[in-house]
């Protein structure tokens, strides 16, 4: 018995560890060093910096949101009728429609900020 729960902690920590080594992967893709000559020397690229990594933590977010929903559905398929499984299940998956709703009011309070600001088109946020 004691080595059955051994492997099932093994399996669980290998599982966790794949869980968090895919979602570091981005994290060290943006931590890569900068090639030579581009360094941040005005304003506008300071600007394009944080819209990159505005719009990498939205994806994110999204993805995030997606996967929250998915486990929910499973969660309240398999719930089988325990109200407290099914009330954990809808209380995901209304966190998860709560964190997409934010994500787009986020979107479009930068555009409403921008519009009030006078700016017109849409920010630059690639590489200049």
């Amino acid at each position: 018995m004691k080595k059955l729960i051994l492997s099932m902690d093994k399996f669980k920590i290998s599982k966790i560890s794949v869980w968090v080594a895919t979602i570091a992967m981005p994290v060290i893709a943006l931590a890569a060093p900068q090639q030579p000559g581009s360094q941040i020397t005005n304003l506008s690229q300071v600007e394009s910096l944080l819209g990159a990594i505005l719009g990498w933590l939205t994806t994110f977010l999204y993805i995030a949101a997606a996967i929250m929903i998915i486990i929910a559905a499973f969660k309240y398929l398999t719930a089988q009728g325990d109200e407290e499984a099914v009330g954990k299940a809808k209380n995901m998956l209304i966190y998860a429609v709560i964190a997409i709703a934010l994500g787009l009011l986020a979107g479009g309070v930068s555009s409403l900020v921008q519009n009030i600001l006078g700016q017109s088109g849409t920010p630059n946020v690639g590489p200049n």
